[in-house]
């Protein structure tokens, strides 16, 4: 008797809110994890309990996932999937903070490599996590069920405007064909919606300083400031790669201290490349090509950055991160100023004589 092979008839639907969720998760275990070892550092390492007993962070981790796990099975509702990422990434960051005791044999807390094991591991779940995002686009049917999910809230009675809107533009990108994308339609235009709510205080005080820096990417000076920025570190790179190269040390250097130094060479010359093109006047493909020297960066160098340096890596890791933030939002300002420029219409020619007025 033959068996069919079991087959996943139904894939599983994909949460429209699935970046901002991850994120979530991520920003909070990676802030769990700088806040325990500069509270560590600071308190000069304390032991919880007294004599044998010492409650380890593993423990804590443990019981923050769990808390949010017992949320995410026990209630109905999208309210509870921010507060459930932000308690699952502060017990994932309280777990994975203990790593050093579970890679050595003597239970070492502060084995060295510890922190660039770390680091790897939230590099895999951060391309897990975008590969999760990207592998398509949302279907139809992830739209429709994201639309009924986003419907119970009025069930609820947490049902607003802004929600209501999003929900109907859901519902237009569904197949009409199906037969339940007419009916949650009808439903959702005659339902009651709550006025949108008031962004709270610290919500606001984020929005305002996002706004203001963008303000600040947007103007003419900032273009040049970056390719300076880009410009010294590619020099200081290639000087320190020399120096080290005709010094009489370069016999004694570990496989560590060699990576270190070979990786930001190659972000150099790619922030080369850049800056070359830059000067054609380029500046779309100068910015895609500092994208390419940061991810360099941030996915070869900072593994060795933490290897030698350990959790104090993390402050070259942020100017890292910021300039990446910066570079790829001027790279969808390019982009779209390119579409912009293919849409307008072609100039009519000027008449016979006339010459065309000076830009």
């Amino acid at each position: 008797m033959e068996v069919a092979r079991p087959h996943l008839k139904h894939p599983p639907v994909r949460n429209v809110d699935i970046g901002g969720l991850q994120d979530t998760f991520l920003v909070s275990a990676v802030a769990t994890i700088l806040v325990i070892r500069l509270q560590l550092w600071l308190t000069n390492y304390p032991q919880l309990g007294g004599g044998k007993l010492h409650i380890a962070h593993l423990l804590w981790g443990g019981f923050g996932m769990l808390i949010a796990l017992i949320l995410l099975l026990s209630y109905v509702g999208r309210s509870l999937r921010v507060p459930a990422a932000v308690l699952g990434g502060i017990g994932f960051g309280f777990f994975i903070d203990e790593l050093g005791k579970f890679v050595t044999s003597d239970n070492d807390y502060f084995y060295k490599p510890a922190a660039a094991i770390i680091y790897i591991v939230f590099v895999l779940i951060f391309l897990g996590t975008r590969a999760m995002r990207r592998r398509r686009g949302f279907t139809a049917r992830e739209y429709l069920v994201n639309a009924m999910d986003l419907a119970t809230d009025a069930a609820r009675h947490d049902f607003d405007v802004r929600e209501k809107h999003r929900a109907l533009a859901m519902i237009d990108q569904c197949d009409p064909s199906d037969p339940l994308v007419e009916p949650l339609r009808k439903i959702l235009q005659h339902l009651d919606a709550l006025p949108a709510r008031e962004p709270r205080r610290v919500t606001r005080w984020a929005l305002a300083a996002r706004d203001w820096y963008f303000q600040q990417v947007r103007r003419p000076w900032f273009g040049k400031a970056i390719a300076w920025v880009f410009g010294v570190w590619a020099a200081a790179s290639i000087v320190t790669l020399m120096s080290v190269v005709f010094s009489d040390e370069t016999g004694h250097l570990s496989f560590v201290n060699l990576a270190s130094l070979a990786s930001p060479f190659v972000a150099a010359v790619l922030v080369g490349v850049g800056l070359v093109r830059l000067a054609e006047r380029d500046r779309l493909a100068a910015y895609q090509w500092f994208d390419r020297a940061l991810l360099v960066q941030l996915f070869i160098t900072q593994v060795f950055e933490f290897v030698a340096s350990q959790f104090s890596a993390v402050f070259g890791l942020a100017v890292n991160v910021l300039l990446l933030v910066t570079v790829r939002y001027m790279i969808r300002g390019e982009r779209h100023l390119e579409r912009a420029t293919v849409a307008a219409p072609a100039a009519e020619p000027a008449p016979a004589g006339v010459e065309p007025a000076a830009v």
